[in-house]
């Protein structure tokens, strides 16, 4: 069986004869070598107001596997999802003016308020730490000029954290003195999350998807007290050691340089 690496090459080849390719990668936890047994991520970047529609012929020269080859078209979503030798495979595609805007937001200090799983930091760390594998030159570019960590995103992000965790902590101790469970993590999730990106920040990285986060937080090298305070957050204990926990990892990374 090809690897998942000779497949992504092989796919992105078959792109590339669409015209207005400007450059793919791949991302997520096959391209980072943490595990066989997910889709392989690729993502295309085109140039013009839209992906272009006439890219089945690509898709359908490639597909092996069960079932028919898939191609979605909405406004501000075009994914493909097919098979190859035993791999799925789900292409999406993005304008290049979509991808730049996702630079200027993290260049910026945004693009990480909200919780939606495309959400502009997320796509810049998959790019920041996937695997390009055909460029016409501004896939480099951007790889280089990301390579400068925002200032701009270590202090919003660090100075967002700082000032709502006290109302936070506050709303997760009421939660865990009335034993509200749905409550207590519906707001720790949110904050928590920002939590994460102060702390990534703080260490020069970009916070990538929290799937497969303790991958990261290994192959980053990131603070062990920290890691381990994220750690224990979900060991069985009472809502009210886990926010003393979060407390303290959130305060761990407020004290980071």
């Amino acid at each position: 069986m090809d690897s998942a690496l000779e497949i992504a090459t092989r796919v992105t080849t078959a792109y590339r004869r669409v015209p207005g390719l400007a450059f793919a990668y791949g991302q997520g936890p096959v391209v980072a070598g943490f595990t066989h047994d997910s889709d392989l991520d690729l993502i295309m970047v085109w140039d013009g107001s839209a992906p272009p529609r006439n890219r089945s012929t690509a898709m359908k020269d490639l597909h092996n596997g069960p079932g028919k080859p898939i191609q979605y078209d909405y406004p501000g979503f075009a994914l493909d999802r097919f098979w190859v030798n035993g791999q799925q495979i789900e292409v999406s595609h993005k304008t290049h003016d979509t991808f730049c805007g996702w630079i200027r937001d993290i260049r910026s200090g945004w693009g990480w308020e909200d919780t939606d799983p495309s959400m502009a930091l997320y796509s810049v760390a998959g790019f920041a730490y996937g695997r390009v594998f055909t460029d016409d030159g501004r896939a480099a570019e951007a790889r280089t000029d990301l390579t400068t960590f925002p200032p701009l995103l270590i202090e919003r992000s660090r100075a967002v954290l700082a000032a709502e965790l006290p109302s936070y902590d506050r709303d997760l101790a009421g939660c865990a003195r009335r034993g509200d469970g749905l409550l207590f993590h519906e707001i720790l999730s949110k904050v928590l999350r920002h939590a994460l990106v102060a702390w990534f920040s703080a260490e020069h990285r970009y916070c990538p998807h929290p799937k497969w986060l303790q991958h990261w937080v290994a192959r980053f090298g990131m603070d062990p007290g920290i890691a381990g305070l994220e750690r224990s957050l979900w060991v069985p204990v009472t809502l009210g050691r886990r926010r003393e926990v979060f407390v303290a990892m959130a305060e761990r990374i407020l004290a980071l340089d």
